[in-house]
């Protein structure tokens, strides 16, 4: 009986250190902080923005986040692997069906893919995009599907590169957000920004572990749109190039 009862408890035992061993691989509570990746290109406009009003939107909820800065491309694989909390902000062709991804129930803003040129002389010369030199961020899905396939492409890691490449005629035209063209344009009027030649709604993305954090989160943000602090702090980063 004695041996039986050994037996059994080692059985226990080694169940107990399954069951260990599984919830040390579940998803860390890092006491109420989440983990949220991040495009590493810190000086964007967007990016910096981005993160600010995300950190906001936890904090009216009673959460702490902290920031995986990696590659943008890399950024949302990682949230598509179930390796963060959510994802700062994508579109959502940026992010793949399956995805254990879940939007908020209300868009940040929309996103605008748009086209900028040195001054006006190169905005005539360069609006059609077919053969020409064109800049891009690189890492971003969004950007292939305008891309024209005769284009020479250069990718940069943000879009202050890229103003230095139009500035240097390294470079036709450059393709970024609209946020960000609008803060280069503030540094040099002369700039012109063209039409968008994409258009989405950007979402904020929470992975489908922490779904219970979305209703709250997505009223933060509602709350921010409609006393009209998200246009404030959007028009105070794109004025002083950093919201920072």
């Amino acid at each position: 009986m004695k041996e039986l009862n050994k037996q059994r408890r080692a059985a226990e035992l080694i169940f107990a250190a399954i069951v260990l061993l599984f919830a040390s691989r579940a998803w860390p509570e890092y006491n109420g902080t989440r983990v949220i990746t991040t495009p590493s290109i810190t000086s964007e406009v967007s990016v910096v923005l981005g993160k600010k009003i995300i950190r906001e939107l936890y904090a009216s909820c009673g959460l702490n986040i902290s920031y995986l800065d990696v590659p943008a491309a890399r950024a949302v694989m990682m949230a598509e692997k179930s390796q963060s909390d959510g994802e700062l902000a994508r579109i959502p062709m940026a992010v793949k069906d399956e995805a254990p991804l879940v939007p908020l129930h209300t868009p940040i803003e929309m996103a605008r893919l748009v086209p900028l040129f040195l001054d006006s002389e190169s905005a005539a010369a360069h609006s059609d995009l077919t053969g020409k030199r064109i800049g891009f961020l690189n890492g971003y899905r969004m950007i292939a599907a305008v891309l024209p396939d005769n284009a020479t492409q250069v990718a940069t890691s943000d879009t202050f590169q890229l103003v230095s490449l139009l500035e240097r005629k390294r470079i036709d035209v450059a393709l970024t957000l609209e946020w960000d063209a609008l803060a280069a344009k503030h540094q040099n009027p002369d700039m012109v920004i063209g039409k968008p030649l994409l258009e989405s709604p950007i979402y904020h993305w929470v992975h489908q572990s922490r779904e219970n954090d979305i209703a709250c989160l997505s009223e933060a943000l509602i709350d921010m749109k409609e006393d009209g602090e998200l246009q404030r702090l959007i028009r105070d980063g794109i004025e002083s190039g950093s919201p920072e």
